[in-house]
């Protein structure tokens, strides 16, 4: 899976998993693109469900603060780092293949600095919130330099959170 939703959806998203004929213990690994609510807001209560967290190194500082910015009667339920072995970025590539999956995971920062992308090799990308880069001012140059990294992968396909697929 990847990234799970606000908090106190956890029925919500199980209903959509039926409708889709996915059982929630089907899904094995959770990536989040980056440490905010609307795509971490489940993360402990998918662990606490048996569902293993991939996390990245420059991640755990966010996903350690998320209870810093989460209303108290939000549904949230603090994420436990304690066991989650944190994935080194240059590992990536060795990890997913361990779990079956032919890709990388890269550090995209721009929309938050946490932010990171799944390439499959099959040349799909999925970006989080990485701001499309027809939409960037000329100066931001960090999210430019985070398509550049995408686009180097050779990808031809882009999922991001919101919006088209393009």
């Amino acid at each position: 899976m990847i990234d799970c939703g606000w908090p106190g959806t956890l029925g919500k998203l199980k209903h959509q998993c039926k409708i889709v004929g996915i059982d929630l213990s089907q899904i094995k690994y959770l990536l989040v693109t980056h440490f905010h609510p609307d795509h971490a807001g489940l993360t402990q209560e998918l662990i606490n469900n048996g569902i293993k967290l991939l996390l990245i190194e420059t991640q755990v500082k966010y996903a350690g603060q998320m209870k810093n910015i989460m209303k108290k009667d939000s549904g949230y339920v603090d994420i436990e780092l304690n066991g989650i072995n944190a994935i080194v970025i240059n590992d990536s590539r060795e990890k997913l293949k361990s779990i079956g999956i032919d890709g990388e995971i890269i550090s995209t920062p721009g929309h938050s600095p946490d932010s990171v992308t799944l390439i499959l090799d099959e040349g799909i990308a999925f970006t989080g919130d990485l701001t499309p880069e027809i939409a960037l001012p000329n100066e931001e140059l960090i999210c430019r330099a985070s398509w550049k990294k995408i686009y180097a992968k050779k990808v031809t396909k882009i999922y991001p959170a919101h919006g088209k697929i393009k």
